[in-house]
């Protein structure tokens, strides 16, 4: 079994953790709000000192997650969405999957958007997304001149079918 070390970087954070054993995903929850600031060309990432946070349609906010990690060479995380806030509520995780190195050690974030045409309310300690534990695979990337044939060949973006 591989160790994932976890810190917690801001107070009051609940590390995830699976809720059952065998389960692929474990939940994350919002422990801060964060919202791009411009001014002119520039931007950053600003802290947003509100215990909730009112999402409006097709807005999005950063959700600081509270921990960082050391993950192990050969692995990473993927940050996704959670299902029942995507059918109920609308809410998704932009560039999902969210890949998390195993390099990168400051705080995590989910990038939180609204697909609702309904305004919701985030709190802090909400669980928003989910993380996957995955193992990177070794590949090498070949140039050819024709790629061996396949059943499907060029069909794609709904061509077999609705029915």
């Amino acid at each position: 079994m591989e160790k994932v070390y976890f810190k917690k970087v801001r107070k009051n954070v609940e590390l995830p953790q699976p809720s059952k054993r065998g389960d692929a995903g474990a939940d994350a929850r919002i422990m801060g709000f964060k919202k791009i600031q411009r001014e002119g060309k520039d931007k950053k990432l600003i802290d947003i000192d509100s215990d909730s946070y009112v999402l409006k349609p097709l807005e999005r906010v950063g959700c600081a997650l509270g921990f960082a990690t050391a993950i192990p060479q050969g692995y990473y995380f993927k940050v996704v969405p959670r299902s029942g806030l995507a059918l109920w509520d609308g809410l998704t995780i932009l560039n999902t999957p969210g890949t998390i190195d195993s390099g990168y050690r400051n705080e995590w974030m989910a990038i939180v958007a609204n697909l609702s045409n309904k305004e919701v309310t985030l709190h802090k300690g909400d669980r928003i997304c989910q993380i996957i534990f995955g193992k990177l695979h070794d590949y090498q990337g070949i140039e050819v001149d024709e790629l061996p044939s396949s059943e499907r060949g060029l069909g794609g973006f709904g061509s077999t079918g609705k029915k």
